[in-house]
C-alpha cells in the first residue's frame, strides 16, 4: 500500500497529498461504517533492495545505472477530512485494522538524482483483526486478515524530497465463491461502492504522497550485486479520481453520479 520508496532516502516521511481533489469516502465493516473521510494516513515499513550501485566498505548508494525492488507491510493510522480535520472517532479501532502489503515494486534513478517507479507494482489492500498488543514493543498482533482491494502502480516519481505514487483500483483478483463478499463494499463513496464502479468500467485512480525529510542520503548496506535499507514511509492515501467511460469526473470539476446507491450488505 507503496507504496513506499524506501528507495527514496528516507528514515521519516510526512504527507503533502493535495486533498482538495480527493473523492470522499467510508469503509465499509459489513453492518457498520466509519464516518466519511477524504484521505487516510498510513504507516508502512519497507525495505529496499538497491542493484548494481556505488559501493565502498559495505556502504552503497544508487547511480542512473541502479535499479530497486520494494517490499512492504503496514496500516492506516487515521482518517481526515479536508484539509487536516482528524475523525478520532470515525471507525477506526483497537478491534481491527487496514493494513497492506506489497513485494513487487520496482523502478530506477535519473541522472539528476529523482527515482522513477515501474508500471505494474501491485499493492494489497486488507481487513484485519486485531488481537492485541504485545507489552514489549508495543507492536500490533494481527490475527486473520481480508484481502478487500488491490492497488495497480501506474507511475511514481521522487524529485527534490517530493514522493509520489498514483495508480488505479484493480478488483479482476476478485471471485466471489472464494473470496470475502466484504470487498464488495469495504470501499464507498456517494455514488457507490468501489467495486461496482469498477465493475461498471470506471477508471478508479488513487494516489499516495510523501514528503522526504533530511535524510537524503542514508546509505545502502550490501554490495554492487545487492544492497538493502529498511525504512518507516508515513505518507497520505486519497481516491483523485473517479472517470465514466469516456469521461473524466474529477471532483472539483463535477462527479458525474451512476444512479441510484446500492444498499450495503451485512456480512
Amino acid at each position: 500500500m507503496k507504496i513506499l520508496p524506501s528507495c527514496c532516502w528516507a528514515l521519516v516521511l510526512a504527507a503533502s497529498i493535495n486533498v482538495a481533489h480527493a473523492v470522499p469516502f467510508y469503509l465499509n465493516l459489513g453492518g457498520t461504517s466509519t464516518a466519511k473521510a477524504d484521505y487516510l494516513t498510513t504507516n508502512i515499513h519497507a525495505t529496499s533492495a538497491l542493484q548494481n550501485g556505488n559501493c565502498s566498505g559495505g556502504f552503497c548508494s544508487p547511480d542512473v545505472n541502479s535499479s530497486f525492488t520494494e517490499s512492504g507491510n503496514g496500516n492506516a493510522t487515521g482518517l481526515y477530512r479536508n484539509p487536516n480535520t482528524p475523525l478520532y472517532n470515525a471507525g477506526l479501532n483497537n478491534n481491527w485494522a487496514m493494513t497492506f502489503d506489497y513485494n513487487d515494486l520496482s523502478g530506477g534513478f535519473t541522472d539528476t538524482g529523482g527515482v522513477s517507479f515501474d508500471q505494474g507494482g501491485n499493492i494489497n489492500i486488507n481487513f484485519t483483526s486485531v488481537l492485541g498488543y504485545d507489552q514489549n514493543s508495543g507492536e500490533i498482533i494481527y490475527g486473520d486478515s481480508i484481502k478487500v482491494a488491490q492497488l495497480v502502480v501506474n507511475s511514481g516519481s521522487a524529485v527534490m524530497g517530493d514522493v509520489s505514487l498514483t495508480g488505479s483500483f484493480d478488483y479482476s483478483w476478485y471471485d466471489a465463491a472464494i473470496d470475502d463478499a466484504l470487498a464488495e463494499d469495504f470501499f464507498s463513496t456517494d455514488y457507490g461502492s468501489l467495486f461496482e464502479l469498477w465493475e461498471n468500467g470506471d477508471n478508479l485512480v488513487w494516489q499516495l504522497n510523501f514528503n522526504i525529510t533530511d535524510n537524503m542520503n542514508t546509505p545502502y548496506l550490501g554490495d554492487e550485486d545487492e544492497a538493502f535499507r529498511d525504512t518507516i514511509l508515513n505518507g497520505q492515501f486519497a481516491i483523485v479520481s473517479v472517470s465514466e467511460p469516456g469521461t473524466l469526473a474529477l471532483f472539483g470539476i463535477g462527479l458525474i453520479a451512476l444512479g441510484l446507491r446500492r444498499q450495503h450488505k451485512k456480512i
